[in-house]
């Protein structure tokens, strides 16, 4: 709730808690949402809260503040028979008695809120550590997320895309990036109009950063360290003073990764099959630090400017074997020799985000951001060939390969709020943006006699794309009744495209423009909070840049990649019904959801000629419809133990062409079509009945998935963590990752002349223990802090209208980049 510079605003919310229109609603509200500990200052300006809490509620619709996001104890008035279900405000100096009840995400109409800062791993973690703990999301050994399945997800940053977690080096971004700097973490299965498709037409993870630090200067700082040479420092802190916020956090640590695994390939060769199998172990070192600053000013009582920058940097040596035999037909090797492989990589990712908010009035606004993002990957790699059995070709001793990638999204974006009327909110904005990449990929072979160094012209590649977007939205949330909210949503986006093949010393350029509609109406009713909400959206994936580039590019000895710029983008269209309520000391949230995507971007390998090496080749094929349920349980069945379980369940039915031979040996071309059902689970308990101690277990379990043309077999893994507070300062922190040291990726994908099957397993079972001190936290008036005005803390205040407040991105309406 904002402040006021004097009794008069008080007053204002006072009468219109009494008003004959609001306190039957309110009540009801009030019944459902209470504070932990109420005392008597507050109690005595309840109308007040609760006519704030009105406001609120009218903008975001019935479920906007049904639950509290996880990590924090929701609690209501006790009710008893003798009492009645409004209790009168306390006499001064008294305690109101609370009852628990059980704990959910901040469910609003849109997007599910879950709160990551209560995490016990959170002072060591990682982004990509708390993020597998949020309900229907996966990570991967690679850190590629998916939600529910889908792992065409978008990360976002407080409502924006980013070129830091995008691309190749995502996973290295979220595995870098401290958990520390992290206030809550947005699922948003169905994204409405205000949330652009240019990265992609799945779901979006919203990572939404802190932004409301106590008066006065306060800080932590973390150190940990784990097996074969793992370490890391974290530093937080913050300072608020009058107009003026500075936060930020830095986090610098060494990892190592190793794995090994393998994999064998079939390729039909006329009446042949040439096989291929091979074995790989690697061992990777790599040093990382990230840089998260954010500077605040508010200007004057009514402006803010904002500067925030995110900077991450890694180095990493890899060590690495690999063991080939091929086979042309014949029980002989056609080839056998060890290659031994040392890589060396840097890479960088940064963003630099400028805001400036505008607040007009109490509740309208207007947003100025403008954020350049980037993420570039040097990659060089020494090859050193052993031969048991030489191909008849020739060896190839020794070679060097090389890629350098790069990848850069700049958007300036405007976006306004205005309420017209208790019931009625609009929302509407504009955007600008640009992203350019790059790819320059080189293959030398070295002479063993003179040592020159030979480029291979069909292991090299060099291509550049640009794109530019324009965008409008709008995004009006209306309040029907007072059970019903609807937020109807519309996009346009112009898309034009220009691709330089710099090796084949040409260009070609193409460009689009699309109408994306959204719709989520809500239905809500009752004490509990319940709601129904029914959501459908329409998106566009287009192919990245891997999958538009033409040229042949080197992967390892045995495969290729090749994309083609005539790929058409994916149209998807989404549905689901949610249902949230509570029961006792559970709730619930339930959704329905189906997903239908055509034409299907996609992989297909095809082998080279006269070689046991395949292509993975970026195609267009068939149509896919995801239907699947999704149940989410937590409780709270005591203080000291919260249990969250999420079931889920969906079938995938796909459809592609395949070549098929008649009795004449001609072939031809058939529509044929795909299912796999996938189960999953996900479980975690909590328990901290031990004073000082908390105890935290989570297990996941997905089934076999298809994602495009390959099949991944079920994998599931288990991780826990403890936490010992010695003091109020200080705490001492351990987490197991992968206990049952069961994280591995089968795959395989069969075709009409390519069968191929892998297998990789990632370290397995590691630990790490890590120890934090936290200092400050100076309480102070905050009127004579920030003067009164409109402002207080970054991300303070009601929220503005629509779900998640008027702000880029989180709740709260939160300002500019607000990082």
């Amino acid at each position: 709730m904002y402040e006021a510079g004097n009794n008069s605003g008080i007053r204002a919310l006072y009468n219109r808690a009494h008003s004959p229109t609001t306190v039957p609603f309110m009540q009801s509200r009030y019944r459902r949402h209470a504070a932990l500990t109420l005392v008597a200052p507050a109690l005595l300006c309840l109308p007040a809260l609760v006519s704030a809490q009105q406001q609120a509620t009218s903008t975001t619709g019935p479920a906007a503040t049904a639950g509290t996001t996880t990590g924090t104890v929701t609690a209501r008035p006790a009710v008893t028979p003798e009492s009645p279900k409004n209790p009168e405000p306390a006499a001064a100096g008294t305690m109101q008695t609370v009852t628990v009840v059980a704990e959910r995400p901040a469910e609003q109409i849109d997007r599910s809120v879950y709160d990551v800062k209560a995490e016990v791993v959170t002072p060591s973690a990682s982004a990509a550590d708390v993020i597998a703990n949020v309900p229907n999301v996966t990570v991967d050994q690679d850190g590629k997320v998916a939600i529910r399945g889908n792992q065409n997800a978008q990360i976002f940053v407080n409502g924006k895309r980013s070129a830091m977690f995008s691309g190749t080096n995502a996973g290295d971004a979220l595995n870098s990036y401290p958990a520390e700097a992290l206030e809550s973490i947005e699922v948003i299965t169905t994204p409405g109009a205000e949330f652009g498709s240019e990265g992609g037409s799945g779901p979006i993870l919203n990572l939404v950063t802190r932004r409301v630090r106590p008066p006065g200067s306060q800080g932590g700082v973390s150190v940990d360290a784990g097996p074969e040479g793992r370490k890391g420092a974290s530093l937080n802190g913050s300072y608020n003073d009058g107009r003026l916020q500075v936060e930020g956090n830095m986090r610098a640590m060494r990892n190592i990764a190793e794995r090994k695994g393998w994999s064998d390939t079939d390729t039909q060769v006329g009446n042949t099959v040439w096989k291929t199998h091979r074995e790989t172990s690697s061992r990777t070192p790599m040093d990382m630090l990230n840089l998260t600053p954010t500077i605040s000013y508010n200007v004057g009582e009514t402006d803010r400017a904002t500067a925030a920058i995110m900077f991450n940097r890694s180095q990493r040596s890899t060590d690495s074997n690999e063991y080939y035999q091929t086979y042309h037909g014949s029980a002989s090797p056609y080839e056998e020799y060890n290659r031994s492989i040392d890589r060396d990589n840097s890479s960088t990712m940064y963003q630099v985000a400028l805001g400036y908010e505008r607040k007009l009035n109490a509740t309208d606004k207007l947003n100025f951001d403008l954020r350049t993002s980037g993420n570039s990957s040097d990659t060089s790699s020494h090859n050193l060939n052993s031969y048991v059995v030489a191909p008849p070709t020739g060896a190839r001793p020794e070679s060097t390969n090389g890629n350098d990638v790069s990848n850069r999204v700049t958007e300036f974006s405007v976006d306004y709020s205005q309420r017209i009327s208790p019931r009625f909110n609009f929302k509407a904005g504009a955007k600008v943006g640009r992203t350019s990449g790059t790819s320059d990929a080189d293959y030398f072979n070295i002479d063993p006699l003179t040592g020159e160094e030979v480029i291979d012209e069909d292991r090299a590649s060099a291509f550049k794309n640009t794109e530019k977007t324009y965008a409008v939205y709008i995004s009006p949330n209306i309040r029907l009744t007072d059970n019903w909210t609807v937020l109807p949503g519309l996009r346009y986006e112009s898309v034009s495209r220009h691709i330089d093949y710099i090796n084949q010393n040409n260009s070609t350029s193409d460009s689009s423009k699309k109408l994306l509609p959204s719709l989520h109406l809500q239905y809500g009713w009752g004490e509990r909070g319940a709601t129904v909400t029914g959501a459908y959206s329409r998106r566009i994936s287009r192919p990245s840049l891997n999958d538009i580039n033409p040229n042949l590019q080197y992967v390892d000895d045995q495969n290729y990649s090749q994309g083609d710029p005539r790929l058409a983008p994916t149209y998807g269209d989404k549905y689901e019904l949610k249902y949230t309520d509570t029961w006792g000391w559970v709730n619930s949230n339930m959704s329905l959801f189906r997903e239908k995507d055509s034409p299907l971007l996609g992989r297909f390998l095809t082998p080279v000629p006269g070689s046991t090496a395949v292509v993975s080749e970026a195609v267009n094929f068939g149509a896919k419809t995801n239907d699947g349920i999704s149940w989410n349980l937590q409780a709270k069945p005591s203080r000291e133990v919260q249990l969250n379980a999420t079931l889920g369940f969906r079938r995938v039915n796909q459809s592609y062409l395949a070549t098929q031979t008649n009795a004449d040996g001609a072939k031809y071309s058939v529509e044929t079509e795909r299912s796999q059902n996938t189960p999953t689970l996900q479980l975690r308990a909590e328990y901290s009945g031990f004073e000082g101690h908390r105890l935290q277990l989570n297990g996941n379990y997905t089934g076999t998935q298809l994602n495009g043309l390959y099949v991944t077999q079920a994998n599931w893994q288990v991780h826990a963590a403890w936490m010992w507070r010695l003091t109020p300062q200080i705490s001492l922190r351990t987490s197991i990752r992968d206990i049952f040291d069961s994280n591995v990726n089968k795959t395989s994908q069969i075709t009409e002349t390519v069968r191929q099957f892998s297998y990789s397993e990632q370290q397995g079972r590691t630990f790490s223990v890590a120890l934090s001190y936290n200092w400050g936290g100076v309480k102070g008036d905050p009127s004579l802090r920030n003067n009164p005005g409109m402002f207080r803390n970054p991300g303070d205040g009601p929220r503005g209208p629509g779900p998640g407040g008027f702000g880029p991105g989180g709740p709260g309406g939160g300002f500019g980049p607000g990082m």
